[in-house]
């Protein structure tokens, strides 16, 4: 008897701790990390807003993520410099004066990103922002074309810093006269998550922009950005 009552006292103890410490890893859990910027995607059936301003100009997004490894969105950019961020965009090979000033122009844009390779920690993914640009200096309009790749570096459960190099390729034309810039950007940012569910973003860009049209000649384009995400379901 004395034996049983000992062992039924340990099996009870034991149920006791093992339910305790479930409980306490159930409410510390910390819930799935997701980025707007890196090769982790913002998750399964999750709806994120974003904005980003500086240069150039002011982006509003909206994410979906039709899975775990794939997302999908749209995006207004209103922007006050060159389409990619040319610093000194000029309108020379089109027939418009101001060469060397910047032009305001709205894109608008769909979002398409797929993660395509997992190391682990690190995610690399794939973009792709078809779209069209509409010039309010001259009678001018374009396509959008931008593609990119994406790593994610994570350094801790807040701070995720990221690695891109871009494409932000477009296609300009009017006046009579067509150009094709090609944009190569090598960047990098950082996403802080100050809450599970609000990220803090940065974003720098930089590189060449390489225009394909006679008369023209390459100029610097930069991308800066500082931003806010919120996820949302």
């Amino acid at each position: 008897m004395r034996f049983q009552s000992v062992l039924r006292v340990t099996v009870l103890g034991v149920a006791m701790v093992a339910g305790a410490a479930g409980a306490q890893t159930q409410t510390t859990a910390a819930p799935p990390r997701w980025s707007v910027d890196s090769g982790l995607t913002v998750g399964d059936g999750a709806n994120v807003v974003r904005a980003q301003v500086a240069w150039p100009g002011l982006w509003l997004d909206y994410v979906h993520g039709l899975g775990s490894d794939f997302d999908i969105g749209g995006r207004l950019a209103m922007n006050w410099g060159g389409p990619a961020g040319e610093v000194n965009y000029c309108f020379g090979a089109f027939g418009v004066t101001g060469c060397g000033g910047s032009n305001f122009n709205f894109d608008f844009q769909l979002l398409l990103r797929k993660q395509i390779a997992d190391f682990g920690r690190l995610k690399l993914a794939g973009t792709f922002n078809p779209g069209f640009i509409l010039f309010t200096q001259g009678s001018l309009t374009g396509i959008n074309l931008p593609v990119g790749v994406q790593l994610g570096i994570p350094f801790n459960d807040q701070l995720i810093f990221n690695a891109s190099f871009e494409l932000p390729m477009y296609l300009s034309f009017g006046n009579g006269q067509t150009n094709f810039t090609i944009p190569l950007l090598f960047g990098g940012g950082a996403e802080y998550a100050v809450m599970p569910e609000l990220l803090v973003t940065f974003k720098l860009a930089l590189g060449p922009s390489i225009p394909t049209a006679s008369g023209t000649s390459t100029t610097f384009a930069l991308q800066s950005l500082l931003g806010v995400a919120y996820k949302f379901k």
